[in-house]
């Protein structure tokens, strides 16, 4: 599924106003696109997989030239939902 345009425009300028604008760690391109919303699940013990427990929320942010993806906290980013 596609990010909605006006998320995706707000997901950049908020990228923006935190300065979020360096090249790519992996080649150095400067072209990125946000390619979806996630999460990061927290697991509490690490011998165990919780299904369904506390997460942080994140926007994909990809490389357009190797690929490379970056995870950005939404709550962060100003985000979420409130």
């Amino acid at each position: 599924m596609e990010i909605d345009k006006n998320r995706n425009d707000l997901l950049i300028k908020s990228l923006e106003s935190k300065n979020a604008k360096l090249p790519c760690s992996r080649c150095g391109e400067n072209k990125f696109e946000i390619v979806g919303e996630s999460f990061i699940p927290i697991q509490n013990n690490p011998n165990s997989i919780v299904i369904g427990g506390p997460s942080v929320p994140t926007a994909l942010v990809a490389c357009s030239n190797c690929g490379n993806i970056s995870q950005h906290a939404l709550g962060v980013l100003g985000m979420l939902k409130g």
